[in-house]
C-alpha cells in the first residue's frame, strides 16, 4: 500500500472548552485527545508523538488562513490540500462551495490525482456515489466538489453502488446511516467493517483519497448532536484504521481544509489551524516541519511516489 488520505472537512484545533467544542465529548478516543489536546495543539512547524493502541503517530498543526485575509474557505483550501498551491493566493481571495473557473483548471491540472495518475502510479477515490447524484454529475448536471473535480480529472472511476456491495467503497458517512433504507440496497456498515474495506482498497494503490464532509455540515449547522454523531463515527473508522495499519507497509495521513465544527459557537469556518497526522511507514517525515496546508500535497506526493507536486505552494502554476 502507499498511503490512505483521508480529508475531513471543517476540522480545526478549538477550545477546551466542551460546551464550545464537541471534540471534548466524552467518547472520542481517538480523535478527541489528538484534536483537542489539554496542552493545545502543537507550535506552529513543530511536531507532536501520539499514540494509539501501541501505535505511534505524529501531529502537526498547520495554517489554513495562508497569509490571506478572510475566514479560509472550501474550495481553495481543498484545492491548496491536492495541489500544493496557495490556491487562495492564487486566486487572491478565499473562495468557497466548488471550485470553478481558473480555480478549478488548477486543480484539474496539477492535483495528486491527476500527477499520480498521468504517472502511472494507482490512484483512487474509495467514496461511493449514490445512482442519481453519480448520473447528474456525469451529465455535467451537478457541479463536482474538489475532490469529485480531482478524480474526473484524472480518469478515475467513481465508486458504485455495486462496489460498496463488494466491499471495494466506503460511504461519505461511513457507516450508510444516512442513505441505509433510501432503496438502494445498500446494507449498514460498522466502523470497523468500513476501515477494513479502506485499507483493502488503499493496500491495491498507491494514493488512495477518502473525504468526509458531515463535520463541516454540523458545524455550520451548529448541531450539537449531530457533531456529536458524525465525529463518533468518524472516530471509530479512523482507530479502526490505526488499529489495522501495517506499519511497515501502510501509510495513514488525515487533514483538514479549514476549522468549523470545533466552534459550535458561531456557524461559519473558523481561523484555526487545523490537524495533519500520520501513522505507519514514514509517518514522522510526513508531517514534519508542516505549518501550513500547501506544504501537505508534497509530503503526500513523496510517500505516495507521485512526481511533480512542490513544497510549500510551489506548483507550476502561473
Amino acid at each position: 500500500m502507499g498511503v490512505l488520505f483521508v480529508f475531513i472537512d471543517g476540522l480545526g484545533f478549538g477550545d477546551t472548552d466542551p460546551a464550545a467544542n464537541p471534540l471534548r465529548s466524552p467518547g472520542l478516543g481517538f480523535l478527541g485527545p489528538i484534536a483537542a489536546p489539554d496542552s493545545g495543539p502543537p507550535a506552529p512547524g513543530a511536531v507532536q508523538e501520539v499514540r494509539f493502541a501501541g501505535r505511534r503517530g505524529w501531529l502537526a498543526a498547520a495554517d489554513a488562513c495562508l497569509g490571506v485575509p478572510g475566514l479560509p474557505q472550501s474550495a481553495t483550501g481543498q484545492t491548496t490540500l491536492l495541489t500544493g498551491v496557495n490556491a487562495a493566493a492564487y486566486m487572491g481571495r478565499h473562495i468557497n462551495a466548488f471550485p470553478r473557473g481558473r480555480l478549478r483548471a488548477l486543480l484539474e491540472e496539477q492535483n495528486l490525482l491527476t500527477l499520480g495518475a498521468r504517472a502511472g502510479r494507482r490512484v483512487t477515490f474509495l467514496n461511493m456515489f449514490r445512482p442519481d447524484g453519480l448520473k447528474l454529475l456525469l451529465e455535467g448536471k451537478r457541479r463536482p466538489s474538489a475532490t469529485t473535480a480531482a478524480a474526473l480529472a484524472a480518469g478515475v472511476r467513481l465508486r458504485t453502488v455495486e462496489d460498496l456491495l463488494a466491499g471495494q467503497a466506503v460511504y461519505h458517512d461511513v457507516t450508510c446511516w444516512t442513505i441505509h433504507g433510501q432503496h438502494y440496497g445498500v446494507p449498514l456498515v460498522t466502523p470497523e467493517e468500513a476501515a477494513a474495506r479502506a485499507l483493502d482498497v488503499a493496500r491495491a494503490h498507491d494514493f488512495c483519497l477518502y473525504e468526509y464532509f458531515l463535520t463541516d455540515i454540523a458545524g455550520h449547522g451548529q448541531d450539537r448532536d449531530l457533531a456529536t454523531g458524525v465525529l463518533k463515527n468518524l472516530d471509530e473508522f479512523l482507530a479502526a484504521v490505526v488499529r489495522g495499519l501495517d506499519g511497515e507497509r501502510d501509510t495513514l495521513v488525515v487533514a483538514s481544509d479549514h476549522g468549523n465544527v470545533e466552534d459550535l459557537t458561531c456557524g461559519t469556518h473558523t481561523a484555526n489551524r487545523v490537524p495533519v497526522l500520520a501513522f505507519g511507514r514514514r509517518a514522522r517525515e510526513t508531517v514534519e516541519g508542516v505549518e501550513d496546508i500547501s506544504q501537505v500535497a508534497a509530503r503526500l506526493a513523496r510517500a505516495a511516489g507521485i512526481p511533480g507536486v512542490g513544497e510549500s505552494g510551489e506548483g507550476e502554476h502561473g
